[in-house]
């Protein structure tokens, strides 16, 4: 979820403040609080800190956050609310959104209550991550609530950059509280199934889909008829009935997949992923941690390939749908590398999947250190009008994972390009069928070793040259 905790990283306007003597703000069944710091200032709210660090407001463009900063190592400084008396409602829920920042080791915040200024405070919870792309919602139902309550937000420091904090809510029990966690899943090219968390008041709801409102009253909602390879960004809003509105959710993104790309025997897919410095319909799915596949842009291997950040945990690059049905021979080739790291190399593994809704299918897996580009090539089965290809990549303290040279298609009538290393004049050759079967082996003597191929059947074969330690893979087409 983008939102405007994420647009301020890069902007250094602070405003300073004053504490203001404390306020006493009610709590009641026809009302609630909303802080979202938009005003400047942080009247009724005080800091209480060791060392250098602070809370601020760090200026948007017309919305602000909360900020921690300005900390030393293992500073701490606490954003303290005003008091509410909550002595006229039987119960209320808190919630707020945050987002941290760090290039290793994050910062912590902790959430705590006290039910008055001679009470300890009392944690609610412990936050700690390192995400530049995503605002989290919290909610809790307050407990103890008292008519001298307050809430607070601890900063710890730990080298990070900053921690936000902002749209604080307080809404009584039979309020309208806001929707949260806001979900696109069972992502096509032309749908998304929009969700989002809810609290039992809502008698319907607003959806409000790149600045278009539709009221809706399902919940989760299926939205149809949108664009192939388009970012959205959805925000929702809860109608209580006669506890009125809500304000409105944070805004979450996604992206619609690409449209199926037909595959022909004369039309190979083919991507190289030298047309953009971000993909084109491939897509990037996290299944642990917070990074993932990106485009290298020539950084540090010549020519973009895709990449997995090795700092990553665990990630998936699936392609687009390949309608790959009238294909005579399916193949697919690829060539991939994982430097060596500490003596470690990142996991790789290449899968497939006959359609969206199909488990997908290990072709095969490398877990051994690559300095050296390596071709690989399999034949495709099951194939489908709707063929996923997912490269799936696991960190494991080693310089990442590179995958290039994407070729889907007719492995007996079309030749499949070479990726000979041109330096590769000498060495031992070893040629494999597609099903690993060995059917010749030889040497190569300045570039060149002849075999006799007219016993084999047409098709697609693997040769392998191992010299000085290396081993470069090449494909052999007989027609």
């Amino acid at each position: 979820m983008k939102n405007k905790l994420l647009t301020l990283l890069a902007l250094s306007a602070f405003v300073t403040f004053n504490a203001f003597a404390q306020c006493v703000i009610p709590i009641t069944s026809g009302q609630s609080y909303i802080e979202n710091f938009d005003s400047g200032t942080m009247e009724c709210w005080t800091v209480e800190s060791t060392g250098a660090a602070t809370w601020a407001i760090m200026n948007g463009t017309g919305s602000n956050v909360a900020a921690f900063q300005n900390a030393e190592m293992f500073d701490e400084a606490r954003l303290i609310s005003p008091t509410f008396d909550m002595s006229g409602v039987s119960g209320a829920t808190f919630s707020f959104g945050y987002a941290m920042m760090a290039l290793y080791e994050p910062d912590v915040l902790t959430v705590s209550y006290r039910t008055s200024e001679a009470d300890d405070w009392h944690e609610l919870g412990s936050y700690s991550v390192n995400d530049w792309q995503n605002v989290y919602d919290e909610t809790y139902e307050l407990p103890d609530i008292s008519s001298t309550y307050q809430i607070s937000f601890l900063g710890h420091s730990n080298g990070g950059f900053y921690i936000f904090v902002d749209d604080i809510e307080i809404v009584p029990v039979g309020g309208c509280n806001r929707p949260m966690n806001l979900e696109a899943t069972e992502i096509t090219y032309s749908s998304a199934l929009l969700g989002w968390s809810t609290t039992g008041n809502e008698e319907d709801w607003i959806v409000e889909i790149n600045g278009n409102q539709k009221p809706v009253n399902t919940q989760p909602y299926l939205v149809e008829n949108l664009n192939p390879d388009t970012e959205y960004s959805f925000r929702v809003k809860a109608n209580c009935g006669d506890a009125g509105e809500s304000d409105w959710s944070y805004p979450s993104t996604f992206k619609t997949r690409c449209d199926v790309i037909t595959v022909t025997d004369n039309e190979p897919y083919f991507d190289d992923f030298e047309s953009s410095e971000d993909f084109i319909c491939w897509y990037n799915e996290i299944a642990y941690g917070t990074d993932g596949w990106v485009i290298d842009p020539g950084y540090t291997i010549l020519n973009n390939t895709a990449f997995f950040i090795w700092l990553g945990g665990e990630a998936r690059l699936i392609s687009a749908p390949l309608d790959i049905s009238t294909v005579t021979h399916p193949v697919l080739t690829f060539k991939h590398k994982q430097p060596h790291g500490d003596g470690n190399a990142d996991e790789l593994s290449v899968w497939y999947a006959t359609s969206q809704n199909d488990y997908w299918h290990l072709l095969g897996e490398y877990t051994e250190i690559t300095d050296s580009w390596v071709t690989e090539t399999y034949v495709l089965p099951e194939p489908s009008a709707s063929y996923y290809i997912c490269f799936k990549a696991k960190a494991n303290n080693a310089n990442g994972a590179y995958v290039d040279e994407v070729w889907v298609g007719n492995g007996q009538s079309v030749g499949i390009p070479s990726h000979v290393d041109p330096e590769v004049t000498n060495g031992d050759v070893v040629v494999y069928d597609l099903f690993g079967r060995q059917v010749a082996k030889g040497k190569l003597v300045e570039g060149r070793m002849d075999f006799d191929m007219s016993g084999l059947a047409k098709g697609v074969y693997v040769a392998k040259i191992a010299n000085a330690g290396t081993t470069t893979t090449i494909k052999l087409v007989k027609d």
